[in-house]
């Protein structure tokens, strides 16, 4: 990669909030740190993700957003005097700090009411309002090449993948884990991942214990996973699966534990997806409302499937249409299809989660 600029000291990314976006930016995070291996490099983000990122995110200084070390946000921020600020946010808070901080050099998107911030700009999105023309990892690189950077395609990196993570576990948590390690793999060790902050996102109980039944049937390792605000689905597949297809509730910290022991990811479009891609996992997810061109990995171990109904992707958090046909008509049968294909090629090539699979598309199934 090459850049024009080689005086940045102070460098402030902004990222913020929403598990899944964050983790996807984390590549060109990583681009920003080896663009500029003398700067000191401070990240933003929200409280209850930082101790993950501080384990992912390398040499990079990693803040709690909204207080640092007990000092308010805005004091704090006045005296930093950062060369360069990139806002991958966009919002018009970030859009304010962005302009606060006096930077020389300020990057973010070209947004009505934002873009008075900065003084390099890039398109929100590369296709309309709230389209993306690929994956979206892809879009996070372009502030840095208006800074005359080369990124190379957006990939987890070798540097991610299956870190080390020593962020605290929970003792009752590992041993529950050790228990979980114990038990008969058969063709491999499976996490999934239901949760769904839209309601539109959410695939049905019924579904996700069939593709449970159906995993533990072919010999799978199968262990869903809840995540925050998973209680009511919980509490529906308490009644149609046996106890031991659930792992306790866990933190952020003890999920990255529990994947890091998977051979495969399976859930819906969540955060956690992209914790499993970036620790080096191949997913397969289920897709509804919102699109995989956009939002799954690229690659062949990231395979997406979906049906082919017309209103989808639709990018709408709650479903107009009656009886949400996207995920209700998705059964279980083409999930486990591709994972058991992904397992099968894993085996094949005797190195777990390294394998190609399925090629990533549509599964036109139901």
């Amino acid at each position: 990669m090459t850049h024009p600029y080689t005086d940045h000291r102070r460098i402030l990314l902004i990222r913020r909030k929403a598990l899944g976006d964050a983790l996807v930016c984390l590549p060109a995070v990583t681009a920003v740190a080896e663009a500029w291996p003398r700067a000191r490099i401070d990240l933003v983000i929200d409280r209850p993700l930082a101790g993950l990122f501080r384990e992912l995110a390398g040499n990079v200084n990693v803040l709690e957003y909204p207080r640092v070390g007990g000092e308010p946000w805005y004091p704090w921020l006045r005296r930093q005097h950062y060369d360069l600020v990139v806002d991958w946010l966009g919002s018009p808070r970030t859009a304010l700090w962005t302009a606060l901080s006096g930077a020389r050099v300020r990057v973010g998107y070209d947004l009505p009411g934002r873009r008075w911030a900065y003084n390099l700009r890039v398109p929100r999105n590369r296709a309309g309002a709230h389209a993306l023309r690929g994956f979206a990892g892809e879009a996070f690189l372009d502030p840095l090449r208006v800074l005359g950077l080369e990124p190379l395609p957006w990939t987890p990196g070798p540097g991610l993948e299956r870190p080390a993570l020593e962020t605290p576990v929970d003792s009752a948590f590992r041993r529950w884990l050790r228990e979980w390690d114990a038990r008969p793999t058969g063709p491999g060790a499976v996490v999934l991942v239901m949760s769904a902050t839209w309601s539109a996102k959410a695939w049905p109980a019924r579904h996700v214990a069939g593709l449970w039944l159906q995993l533990r049937a072919a010999g799978v390792r199968a262990v869903l996973a809840p995540g925050p605000g998973d209680g009511p689905l919980v509490g529906e597949l308490a009644t149609l699966l046996p106890g031991d297809a659930f792992a306790p509730p866990s933190s952020l910290a003890e999920m990255a534990a529990l994947l890091r022991r998977a051979d495969l990811f399976v859930g819906t479009d969540n955060g956690l997806r992209h914790l499993a891609a970036l620790l080096g996992l191949p997913t397969v997810t289920v897709f509804g409302p919102t699109d995989p061109a956009g939002w799954n990995p690229p690659g062949p171990r990231h395979v997406s499937v979906r049906t082919g109904e017309a209103c989808s992707p639709c990018d709408l958090t709650i479903c107009p249409v009656a009886g949400r046909p996207c995920l209700e008509n998705l059964g279980p049968g083409p999930v486990a299809a591709a994972a058991l294909a992904l397992l099968a090629a894993r085996s094949a090539a005797g190195l777990p989660g390294s394998a190609p699979g399925p090629e990533t598309g549509k599964a036109q199934h139901c």
